[in-house]
């Protein structure tokens, strides 16, 4: 009985001792995993269960692992012990863990010479992955690591002298050497350098990052005779250099190679300049290699000579190629030159860095050479091409066309274009298109049919301002109908006006335009989860926005980015201050943004919402202040008035009888409820709401509109309505529009006929009319020509300022003097 309390007890303690342990437990790749990262530990601990298969220890303190650390862990499969301040490992360190299979070891402070002894990682016959990255060898651990007979990665830094020695030939089933993680000193590259890797089956080789490395030596990758994927990148080799190297690679079928900004940054001589020209000979290696994927971006290639890679087997087997960020000389037709790769999927010739645009233009201006259409081969098996800021800065086309897109999934085409695109074809099976920073000028819905089925479209920079006009950009985005994600910044918009498929946006990126509200009723966007209001010129939004985006934050978990706009915080916008801090809608989450308040003064956000009270009070203070004045005034005014009428009222009963009994007597805009009837057709809605009520009744000096869809409620009758808004109205303005003359519904025809019949002798001139479009004065009816003068016929088109219109129109009704 006492040796079962005994036991039970020694459990107890080993359980608390596991849920007060420093670091945690959890089950993980059918194993149990122990995290102990960022615990400043010094030291690996040694009560860990002893079925711990996956040991995380990195970013702690350690300096030194000691023998026999992990003896009692013989079911450890992972190591970490990255970004520690280890120094040296003892000779029986990893005593014991014989089924290791990851050991990381990197960004510590390990050298060859007194950190890494021999006999090391003699009990590691199963190690499959080893990362030394970053680390300070001046040599490599060759005999050190030679018992690591089924190691498959080895992550390195390359040193001064990358030479690896003889113990290396014993990882016969190495296959990835990455030599790009940490700090690279490499300078050259020797024949001798991976000589030792010849009994090896390296597959991949990653050489990246090395900026001093300016010589290889021509036989450099001749050991390597299983290679399949080479990286050899951001150095100053050269470019043909470069490629001279690839000669042992002939024949074989590669999966990938890079060669990416390895330029010489400075070119001196002819053999420099020579190196940004790809030419038949200088890729003549290359040509004889069947690679899949090809990369030679950043290399300040100038020129592509046609019979450089046009050859076979390299024709037939590039299915990725990356040429972007060079300094290609040429136009549009440069594509053609891959139209013929049959396997290319992905191509990329973006971000060509041109210097000679402005001289090519001012070439073809003075030959006399115009540019029309445009036809654009694409290869057949196409899904991806990149041609941002490629081709034409200085050349523009009407129209251009795209062939062969049946699988091509992504268009890039931006900054491509200085003047107005007109047409582009042969997109219609395209889900992603980016036309950004070309100037789309005056576009209309059929432009966007050539990409009726894209999901993602980005416009950003394209000159949209045209969308500003109601009428223009009326139903502009019709055509499409798939659209999710949909980018229109840094277009100068002030209105919203498109119709679009409301129902399958989920992104609308609004952002560097200038509105002052949000432009949408985002609760019928039903998908609507992100929406980009930055950089605009919002200073408060209303109740009934707020509103709206509450509801679909709540409903479809909406955000909106608003940063960059500075709001008003003044004593009128607290509680827009106070939502803006608590709405769930704002995707910052800091939500202090700049303000600023009645007297001018800049604050922040959060500053209003800690001193609101304080605040509250002054504003309370300044508005019963003001309340308190008027009333006082007018109760005295008032007292006045009555008291001098009783003293004096046969007086007053003569002043007032004369004033109404003596002459005709004119009407005037106080004897009526509204000061103009605005009448309009359905289909010229937009241009009342946008145009004519902002400038007339939300301007600085108003006036009462009737607006028949406002002022007549629900359930009354129309002709009724219509009729006692005209009796109401001081005078009326018909906006006359085709659509108005050929409504349908008859309404507009029944409106002129009720103005009509309105006029009397007592008001003068009593019907203004606006022409809308291109419609001229002799299109009116015959009845409004005989009733109205030609003085109070306003045509909308002559006026290309909008004040002036207005203005004009204040004048011709006697609104103003």
């Amino acid at each position: 009985m006492a040796a079962v309390i005994g036991i039970l007890i020694m459990v107890a303690v080993r359980i608390s001792k596991v849920n007060t342990h420093v670091c945690t437990f959890h089950d993980q790749y059918g194993g149990l995993f122990v995290d102990c990262r960022g615990r400043q530990l010094l030291h690996v601990p040694d009560d860990l269960p002893r079925n711990t298969t996956s040991l995380d220890i990195s970013e702690n303190q350690i300096t030194v692992v000691r023998n026999m650390t992990f003896q009692n862990f013989s079911c450890l499969k992972y190591i970490n012990l990255n970004n520690n301040s280890l120094i040296t490992m003892e000779r029986d360190a990893f005593f014991g863990v014989y089924i290791l299979t990851t050991l990381l070891l990197a960004s510590n402070t390990l050298s060859h010479n007194n950190s890494l002894p021999e006999g090391l990682f003699r009990d590691l016959g199963n190690l499959h992955t080893l990362n030394l990255e970053n680390n300070k060898m001046k040599a490599y651990p060759d005999l050190v690591l030679a018992p690591l007979t089924k190691l498959h990665s080895l992550y390195i830094d390359p040193i001064p002298d990358a030479v690896f020695g003889s113990g290396f030939s014993k990882l016969t089933n190495l296959k990835v050497l990455k030599m790009d993680g940490g700090h690279c000193s490499l300078e050259k590259l020797t024949n001798e350098t991976f000589q030792s890797l010849n009994e090896t089956k390296l597959e991949v080789l990653l050489l990246n990052h090395c900026h001093y490395l300016t010589f290889c030596e021509t036989g450099v990758l001749e050991p390597l005779s299983f290679l399949k994927h080479l990286e050899l990148t951001n150095n100053e080799i050269g470019i043909q250099n470069v490629l001279h190297l690839l000669y042992p690679l002939v024949g074989r079928n590669m999966t990938r190679i890079w060669l990416n900004n390895t330029y010489k940054a400075r070119a001196h001589f002819k053999e420099d300049v020579d190196d940004r020209i790809l030419t038949e000979y200088s890729t003549r290696f290359l040509t004889q290699i069947c690679v899949s994927e090809l990369s030679l971006k950043g290399n300040r290639i100038c020129l592509i000579e046609t019979g450089s890679l046009y050859k076979s087997p390299i024709r037939e087997c590039l299915e990725v190629v990356d040429f972007s960020t060079n300094r290609l000389i040429g136009d549009a037709f440069f594509v053609l030159f891959f139209a013929t790769f049959s396997r290319l999927r992905h191509l990329d010739l973006s971000h060509q860095h041109h210097t000679y645009d402005r001289v090519e233009s001012i070439w073809e201006e003075a030959e006399g050479r115009k540019k029309g259409n445009l036809t654009l081969m694409l290869p057949p098996k196409l899904q991806y091409y990149d041609a941002t800021n490629t081709f034409m800065l200085s050349i523009t086309y009407d129209e251009i066309t795209f062939t062969n897109t049946e699988h091509l999934d992504t268009l890039l085409f931006g900054y491509n274009q200085q003047h107005a695109l007109v047409r582009i074809k042969g997109l219609k099976n395209v889900s992603h298109v980016d036309l950004s920073g070309n100037k789309l000028g005056n576009v209309t819905k059929e432009f966007f049919k050539s990409f009726s089925n894209a999901r993602t479209l980005s416009l950003k920079q394209c000159g949209l301002q045209f969308a500003n006009d109601v009428m223009r950009g009326r139903n502009i985005f019709g055509a499409l109908k798939l659209v999710e994600y949909l980018d229109l910044s840094l277009n100068g918009l002030q209105l919203f006006p498109f119709i679009l498929n409301q129902n399958r946006i989920i992104h609308l990126n609004l952002s560097q335009n200038k509105f002052d509200t949000i432009p949408i009723v985002t609760t019928t966007f039903p998908r609507l989860t992100l929406l980009n209001m930055s950089y605009n010129m919002i200073g408060h939004l209303d109740k009934y926005t707020q509103s709206d985006l509450d509801s679909s934050a709540e409903r479809i978990r909406l955000k909106v980015i608003v940063t960059g706009n500075t709001f008003t915080c003044g004593c009128e916008n607290l509680d827009f201050i106070l939502w803006l801090i608590d709405s769930p809608v704002i995707y910052e989450s800091d939500r202090n943004f700049p303000c600023i308040q009645d007297n001018g003064q800049m604050t922040r956000t959060v500053e209003v919402v800690r001193n609101y009270i304080s605040i509250h009070r002054h504003c309370t203070g300044i508005w019963m202040f003001t309340l308190t004045v008027p009333c006082l005034t007018a109760f005295l005014t008032s007292i006045v008035t009555i008291y001098v009428i009783s003293k004096n009222p046969t007086r007053f009963k003569n002043i007032l009888m004369g004033t109404l009994g003596f002459g005709v007597q004119y009407l005037t805009r106080k004897d009526f409820s509204f000061t103009l009837y605005i009448g309009y057709c359905e289909a010229d809605i937009p241009f009342v709401y946008r145009k004519i009520r902002p400038a007339l009744e939300l301007c600085n000096h108003p006036v009462r509109l009737f607006l028949k869809d406002r002022e007549v409620l629900p359930g009354h009758d129309i002709a009724d309505g219509i009729i006692e808004g005209i009796n109401k109205s001081w005078k009326t303005v018909l906006v006359v529009s085709h659509d108005f003359l050929d409504d349908p519904s008859a309404w507009s025809h029944f409106t002129i006929n009720a103005a009509i019949y309105s006029m009397n002798a007592l008001i003068p001139n009593r019907i203004l009319i606006l022409l809308v479009g291109d419609i001229q004065t002799q299109d009116l009816p015959q009845c409004l020509l005989n009733m109205v003068e030609e003085n109070f016929i306003i045509h909308v088109d002559e006026y290309p300022q909008e004040t002036a219109l207005w203005k004009h129109l204040k004048l011709t009704a006697n609104l103003e003097q």
